[in-house]
């Protein structure tokens, strides 16, 4: 990295950042949709690329792409737009393409049917650099869209979300840096956005969004988040400790997040990286893939073999060793009796075969039979049991009980009220009735606090 340059510009005017506080740093691009937030993050990475810098993009959404119309990355995912089709089994191969030859990666999770396929394969990735930058000492970013996914505010973190904080705390001493992305601040966890030390607001209308800039940067910058123009950010930098709004440069690259229109998008020419490094990896990618499969035909066939005998056996299994049952049966489908050591899953074994022969199909009748024998027992339906009948009769008539008795004390103590009300407008005309009303008031009031607490404490017995 000697002829890296020591800032990158980011805007017009001149606005720029040190390349190292970028690579090494925590970031945080944060603004509602068509603000300007992922242009703002492409040219960040447009800069770094022309710098010849490596970094890897965790793309949530299939949208940075783009950046192969002037530069060369390892585009890896799950669908076939990508270089290379992957799973969480070859995140050490592309931590180690990232790292250590320097090779800038887009890994597209926007292409899994499974959430938690792309999910995982970021938190495998984040931790093998992570692992992987303790000897490397490598300044490397990380750039992580949608991070209200990984690292939310709400509802705990996962693995993978732990995973990033640590990165965020402790990667700055082994050179990873990490930059993460949202349009809801709010729902940020703020363990990580504590730990920024270069933020970028761009436009916020939310409340709960522009509460987060008024309690990092002022109630001033909360008001002024609000009417940025697109493209208009607050930025705020510890490295000098300014707080200042910026304009950033419009991308140079293929806008491929671009809002759809009725117009018809030309894709433009794609660089990809050096075909033979794809072929090593597609040969590694495949390597993986022969021995899961491998893996999966062993303990597919033992579960084969096992499920080959009748169903009628199952019963009698149950009553030996899982083990010996097994082995037993096995040997008998095969002929093979004399394999089996164990007098009592020989005994297991024949007793199935024989059960078996004697009832052909009928096993899977017998194992209904025996499921509504259980359900007779003990697993009738709620609406049919008589016990669950009565059970919601009582709960009703209690209810009723409760709520009448309930309205009972309220009538009581209207009534109550009123008689006294009255009483005590009779007996105070006079002043002679006025100082018997003064005397036998605090009387009367406990009297009538008793009885309601007994009449509480009663309804609670009951």
């Amino acid at each position: 990295m000697a002829d890296t340059p020591d800032a990158i510009t980011l805007s017009e005017d001149g606005f720029s950042m040190p390349t190292l506080e970028v690579l090494t740093g925590r970031g945080f691009i944060t603004g509602k949709s068509g603000s300007g937030k992922s242009n703002t993050v492409s040219v960040v990475a447009e800069e770094l690329l022309a710098a010849e810098v490596p970094l890897l993009i965790v793309d949530t959404d299939g949208e940075y792409y783009g950046l192969k119309e002037e530069f060369e990355l390892l585009h890896v995912g799950g669908d076939d737009h990508c270089d290379l089709q992957v799973t969480p089994a070859n995140a050490e191969q592309i931590a180690a393409v990232a790292l250590d030859r320097q090779v800038p990666v887009i890994l597209d999770i926007s292409g899994y049917r499974d959430p938690d396929e792309g999910h995982a394969l970021v938190g495998e990735v984040v931790e093998e650099l992570f692992v992987r930058e303790k000897t490397a000492k490598t300044p490397f970013l990380v750039i992580v869209e949608e991070a209200h996914e990984f690292v939310p505010e709400q509802g705990g973190r996962d693995e993978v979300g732990e995973t990033l904080i640590r990165v965020a705390k402790r990667g700055r001493k082994r050179g990873l840096g990490v930059c993460a992305l949202s349009q809801r601040p709010a729902s940020v966890s703020k363990d990580y956005i504590t730990q920024c030390d270069w933020l970028v607001w761009h436009r916020l209308t939310w409340e709960n969004d522009t509460k987060v800039v008024g309690r990092i940067l002022g109630d001033d910058a909360a008001e002024d988040v609000e009417e940025l123009d697109d493209g208009e950010a607050i930025v705020m930098t510890d490295w000098d400790d300014r707080v200042q709004r910026v304009t950033f440069r419009r991308k140079r690259t293929f806008d491929a997040g671009a809002t759809p229109d009725l117009d018809s998008v030309d894709r433009p020419d794609l660089k990809s990286v050096d075909g033979d490094l794809l072929a090593e990896l597609q040969s590694a990618v495949d390597a993986d893939v022969t021995g899961e499969n491998a893996t999966d035909k062993t303990n597919g066939g033992a579960s084969d073999t096992g499920d080959s005998t009748d169903h009628g056996s199952t019963g009698l299994a149950e009553e030996g060793s899982a083990g010996d049952d097994a082995s037993a049966e096995s040997s008998d489908s095969n002929g093979a009796d004399g394999s089996v050591d164990d007098d009592l899953a020989e005994a297991d074994g024949a007793t199935a075969n024989a059960t078996a022969s004697n009832t052909g199909t009928t096993g899977g009748r017998a194992s209904g039979a025996a499921a509504t024998t259980a359900a007779s027992d003990g697993g009738a339906e709620p609406a049919t049991d008589p016990a669950w009948e009565a059970a919601q009769f009582l709960t009703y008539l209690t209810g009723g009980i409760v709520a009448a008795a309930g309205r009972g004390v309220g009538f009581l103590a209207r009534s109550g009220g009123r008689a006294l009300t009255w009483t005590a407008s009779r007996l105070s005309d006079t002043p002679r009735g006025r100082r018997r009303v003064e005397a036998l008031l605090p009387k009367v009031l406990l009297v009538a606090l008793g009885l309601l607490l007994g009449l509480a404490v009663g309804l609670l017995i009951v």
